[in-house]
């Protein structure tokens, strides 16, 4: 807004639920209304179900002038969201990001305007004074009452609204008590077993809720022939995360999941072998899986560095990158089909392109089971206190350092990331487990870390014995771009080491650098 008080919404449209095709992104009702919304409501509206867009219900609701406002409205929302909404009857503007954060919502502060978007708006090479200016909006609901704006040439400061449902309002609060000092593993009769059963019941539908709320897919899936589409992906490494989200989906689709797994060494990264044989050990089952390979370069990264960049922003490291470009090229689901037959894997087509809209993604479990290895080095340094309190750093910032940048590349490719672990139930119960429950530091590596997964895996879950076991491995490593970027960059892996390559800021954004 200025002196002429003007008010633009822009959106884009990328629908994976209800039954008919809706005619545009922004939704709009007879009353003046406006909704701008991007992510998925499982739980928390009046109208919701099979064959329902959520985002046509959650405009109906906030049209209504329910009890609580639009706040309350907010506040009771089940599921990823990001989302601007304006109010015509209270000329006020409203926008958020659920309670952890996982859809992309950023602010530009840099002027009397108030810009948000899912994007930066200011392009990856503008001066660093603009650039900078964009910052994730932290997960909460806030509002800008735009009546009281007319006639001035500056904007109110938003106004933030407690979150006054239960759940979001436990986990709005994680990080903010006195961390546990934990009675040790082997004292105060902790059951391990038991939580993860408890742990694999709220996982279990927290997958299923992700995989049944999908009315669209592509029109067609390209190098199939006649072999049915699927229906849900899942960005799959082979390690204990991704092989734990397959198994569930197994259980909760009828037809084909593709497992998608990418690769920067022609076929020989660590992440490719244990895909290969995760989907062996998947196919025992009896269930349907197809894994992708798709396979890329740095020469293909390089030609896409500037539209990565652009997609990147406020993050801006070179480990950000590598990350980035993975989840990119994975998300395209492009690549060499092969499955489990007769007893071996085969090709069914080199050159296949998964039907999916929606891939399910890990992120998430590494925060908040102990998952690495800075995890075991703070409780080396401080014990049960301080690797509490670094697992709840890592959850608290996981909207800023991760979930925000993982949303814009993978929607940037027309496919839609859910994170099984990242549901409101299963963050709650892991925020309330004892931290000696949800890992042992004091156990080898691909035991005590992640530990309640481990025992929810070998135990639990048929095929994933040996998943259970693989030690953690992050993307950019297990899929080789950070040694083949590493070696380029630095000259060598060692070198890239002692120069803290991962958290360098990229020269496109170093201030000094330009």
């Amino acid at each position: 807004t200025g002196e002429e008080g003007g008010l633009l919404l822009r959106a884009s449209l990328l629908q994976v639920r209800g039954g008919a095709k809706l005619g545009g992104p922004q939704l709009a009702d007879g009353l003046g209304n406006v909704l701008c919304f991007n992510g998925e409501i499982y739980s928390g509206l009046s109208e919701l179900g099979q064959g329902v867009n959520d985002g046509a219900a959650l405009l109906s609701e906030l049209g209504a002038s329910p009890e609580g406002g639009a706040a309350g409205v907010f506040s009771r929302l089940r599921g990823p969201w990001a989302a601007i909404f304006w109010e015509e009857g209270t000329q006020t503007l409203w926008y958020g990001r659920d309670v952890i954060g996982r859809r992309s919502l950023l602010r530009f502060k840099g002027d009397d305007r108030l810009v948000l978007s899912s994007v930066s708006l200011s392009p990856f090479d503008a001066p660093e004074e603009v650039r900078s200016a964009w910052e994730e909006v932290p997960p909460g609901i806030y509002s800008v009452s735009l009546a009281s704006a007319v006639g001035s040439n500056a904007v109110p400061e938003p106004l933030h609204h407690e979150w006054v449902d239960p759940i979001p309002a436990a986990l709005a609060q994680r990080g903010k008590e006195e961390p546990s000092s934990g009675p040790g593993p082997t004292e105060g009769g902790l059951d391990v077993m038991a939580s993860a059963e408890h742990l694999l019941r709220l996982l279990r539908n927290s997958v299923k809720l992700r995989c049944s709320l999908v009315d669209h897919r592509y029109d067609h899936s390209q190098g199939v022939g006649d072999l049915p589409q699927a229906k849900v992906a899942v960005l799959y490494s082979g390690g204990l995360d991704s092989a734990i989200l397959a198994a569930l989906a197994g259980e909760a689709v009828e037809g084909p999941i593709d497992l998608i797994n990418v690769c920067f060494v022609g076929g020989k990264s660590p992440d490719r072998l244990a895909a290969l044989e995760g989907l062996r050990d998947l196919s025992e089952s009896g269930r349907e899986y197809r894994l992708v390979e798709v396979d890329s370069t740095l020469q293909e990264v390089d030609a896409m560095r500037s539209r990565l960049l652009q997609l990147l922003q406020p993050t801006e490291t070179i480990m950000d990158l590598n990350i980035g470009a993975s989840l990119s090229i994975a998300a395209r689901c492009k690549g060499r089909l092969k499955r489990f037959q007769d007893g071996g894997i085969v090709t069914v087509s080199e050159d296949y392109t998964s039907a999916a809209r929606v891939i399910l993604c890990g992120q998430g479990a590494d925060e908040q089971c102990g998952g690495y290895g800075r995890h075991k080095t703070k409780f080396q340094n401080g014990g049960w206190p301080a690797l509490s309190k670094e697992i709840e750093h890592d959850v608290n910032r996981l909207w800023r350092r991760n979930l925000g940048r993982d949303d814009r590349v993978i929607s940037d490719q027309g496919r839609e990331a859910r994170f099984p672990f990242l549901d409101e139930d299963v963050a709650l119960s892991l925020h309330k487990m004892a931290v000696e429950v949800k890992c042992d530091p004091l156990k080898p590596l691909g035991e005590g870390d992640k530990q309640v997964l481990r025992v929810m895996a070998k135990n639990f879950l048929p095929g994933l014995a040996r998943a259970s076991q693989r030690p953690k491995r992050a993307i950019q490593f297990g899929t080789r771009i950070a040694k083949l970027a590493n070696a380029r960059d630095f000259g060598s892996n060692r070198a890239a080491n002692m120069a803290s390559a991962g958290s360098v800021v990229l020269p496109e954004f170093d201030a000094v650098g330009r």
